[in-house]
């Protein structure tokens, strides 16, 4: 069965017209199971900034809906080229002039998107070729969007498998509360199963923490393979676009599905330092954008790497 998470940008509607509505919060989910696949579908609500930044690192693939061109629209394909995300479709009316769109994607990630009218069975049809890459043999780590407490059962979370196999009873560490979790059990669209491979969307029941220590943006991983701190060092590429320029102060970073108020220093023209009051766990892979909530106009100031401890 192959697992396929998208995010659905600037379409209020198309995420229930191609699967089955599910969670809801800032973040609208939809869910569609075919015969060989498992889509989940995510959106952000009224296509607000934060939600939108925390989608962009648990998707494979994109739909991106371009009725009219905004710096709305803009700002979320410099969100996309920053997390590197090559594998999308732009949907377009009909008859629609495409040489704005493509100028405005040109040297971006967002260049190599397929180019379709709103039809969703073609948009199905499209992603149903796509087949992401995964190894499903290197360590396990889970990321929480929801985490609630079910009567009878005890604490649940929502998330999506990023890499590896989680499976049941396994024992793995919370990050950043630093905590030792079993794993209970395991859920696929509401059906128990002892495992759940990279990419999978799975509710689990947990012990060893609760919901409080759960927030979104969590990461279940064994011991060494995740880091986590207030104090964060990262290599940065400023957003040519972003006009106020970089200024030491106080911002917000996404990591992961984390966004957090920080102040920032800057040690080079190229390297800043991020302080934040609570610790955030990220891996070496991870991308942190950093926002300015507020800007009048574009709010990605840039983004970065952390650098590799000494």
């Amino acid at each position: 069965m192959k697992n396929l998470s998208v995010g659905i940008f600037h379409d209020e509607t198309l995420g229930r017209e191609l699967g089955k509505k599910g969670t809801e919060s800032d973040i609208a989910m939809f869910n569609r199971k075919a015969e060989d696949h498992i889509y989940t579908f995510l959106s952000p609500v009224g296509d607000k900034l934060i939600p939108k930044s925390q989608i962009m690192p648990c998707i494979d693939a994109v739909i991106l809906s371009i009725t009219t061109i905004t710096p709305e629209i803009g700002e979320t394909i410099l969100m996309l080229d920053a997390f590197g995300i090559s594998t999308g479709i732009i949907v377009v009316p009909p008859y629609s002039d495409l040489a704005p769109i493509k100028t405005l994607t040109k040297n971006t990630s967002v260049a190599s998107y397929q180019i379709m009218e709103r039809h969703p069975q073609t948009i199905l049809d499209a992603l149903h070729s796509i087949t992401p890459q995964r190894d499903a043999s290197i360590a396990t780590m889970m990321t929480i969007d929801h985490a609630f407490n079910v009567r009878g059962i005890g604490e649940v979370f929502l998330g999506f498998v990023k890499q590896g196999t989680v499976k049941k009873h396994e024992s793995l560490l919370l990050l950043p509360a630093n905590k030792d979790v079993i794993i209970r059990s395991i859920q696929m669209q509401d059906k128990d199963v002892d495992e759940a491979e990279a990419g999978s969307r799975v509710g689990c029941a947990i012990k060893g923490a609760s919901v409080e220590e759960m927030p979104r943006g969590s990461l279940f991983c064994p011991q060494g393979t995740a880091r986590f701190g207030t104090t964060i060092p990262i290599s940065f590429k400023p957003n040519t676009f972003y006009t106020e320029g970089i200024k030491e102060g106080l911002f917000h970073v996404t990591v992961g599905m984390q966004t957090v108020p920080v102040t920032v220093k800057i040690t080079e023209p190229t390297s800043l330092v991020l302080e934040a009051e609570k610790p955030m766990v990220y891996t070496q892979d991870d991308t942190f954008l950093l926002l300015n909530l507020n800007a009048r106009k574009l709010h990605l100031i840039g983004h970065g790497k952390a650098k590799k401890p000494l």
